[in-house]
């Protein structure tokens, strides 16, 4: 459920919430959002703002602003919005795909402390794997992360003893061409080969992916790391959104562009609409967040072209 936090409802602050009823916060919730949005499906509905302070949600189709800005945050139905309030019993508002208001209420517990699994530290060079699992490593490894390619262990490893990370073989020899100042393995694989995909920045600061066997991958054409979501990642040279001035989208499944880099709009996130959790992005609607010079934020969709309200 993505987190959206309700500021101000027709002068109804977060406070409010905690002293009213559990009957009359739901009335609320109905009034200002469900009863606005229930003639229209889940499935087309985006958060639209001015300024991107106060959301709204609007209907991609006939493109009206459904709601008034209230709402702190973009969000989608995936497959519920979850709205944060600010009360002793409950934690939040949950609005659901079939558009039924319901309160979370707050648990408490202890939660188990994670249990660590003992590493032997060596004197020499390399690693040792057993059951999969790194069972020993050098002492002087501040990293290391085991790949399996052909039958064979390799490590992605940082070291005490030299700047960056780098692939190397269990006896800790370094493998040519695989040192780098950031290098990390990513959860895709290259379509071709079947290959792990590295993401990595040399020390130059060029960014791109790698596999194992050395095929890089818009190598020096990414602007930041590959965060994704759905198998998509936003890349823009900017951290913050008044910092961009061009950013366009990566297709992880093919590691080509999307959208190409461009500087009409500032691209910044990643949208989903779907009836269920998933990670399948075929069973989902997919939409990227952007601004431009107007100041306007609002959704692009998986071409690249902006829903923006109807004038």
């Amino acid at each position: 459920m993505k987190r959206v936090l309700l500021a101000v409802m027709f002068g109804i602050g977060i406070l409010s919430f905690a002293q009213d009823s559990e009957e009359k916060t739901k009335e609320i919730i109905k009034e200002q959002i469900v009863d606005k949005i229930k003639n229209y499906k889940p499935i087309d509905l985006a958060p639209y703002s001015k300024d991107g302070k106060k959301w709204a949600l609007m209907d991609v189709k006939s493109r009206k602003i459904l709601t008034d800005f209230i709402l702190d945050e973009p969000s989608t139905f995936n497959p519920d919005i979850f709205i944060s309030i600010d009360s002793e019993k409950f934690y939040g508002i949950k609005i659901s795909w079939d558009y039924i208001v319901s309160l979370m209420p707050r648990y408490s517990g202890d939660e188990g402390m994670p249990v660590s699994m003992w590493i032997e530290r060596t004197n020499e060079p390399g690693f040792k794997i057993k059951n999969g699992s790194v069972v020993s490593h050098y002492l002087k490894y501040k990293y290391i992360n085991p790949i399996l390619y052909k039958g064979e262990y390799y490590a992605i490893i940082s070291s005490e003893e030299k700047e960056g990370r780098m692939l190397i073989n269990p006896k800790g020899e370094e493998q040519e061409g695989f040192h780098f100042k950031y290098f990390t393995k990513t959860y895709y694989k290259d379509k071709e080969s079947g290959e792990t995909i590295f993401y990595v920045e040399d020390f130059e600061g060029k960014k791109g992916f790698i596999t194992i066997s050395g095929k890089r991958k818009l190598y020096g054409e990414l602007m930041n790391d590959a965060n994704t979501s759905l198998e998509y990642s936003i890349q823009k040279d900017g951290k913050n959104i008044d910092e961009i001035k061009k950013s366009g989208v990566v297709d992880l499944v093919t590691h080509k562009w999307l959208i190409k880099p461009q500087k009409k709009y500032k691209i910044y996130d990643i949208k989903y609409v779907a009836p269920e959790k998933t990670t399948d992005r075929a069973a989902s609607i997919i939409y990227f967040l952007a601004t431009d010079q107007s100041g306007q934020h609002f959704v692009l969709d998986i071409n690249g072209k902006p829903t923006l309200p109807k004038e």
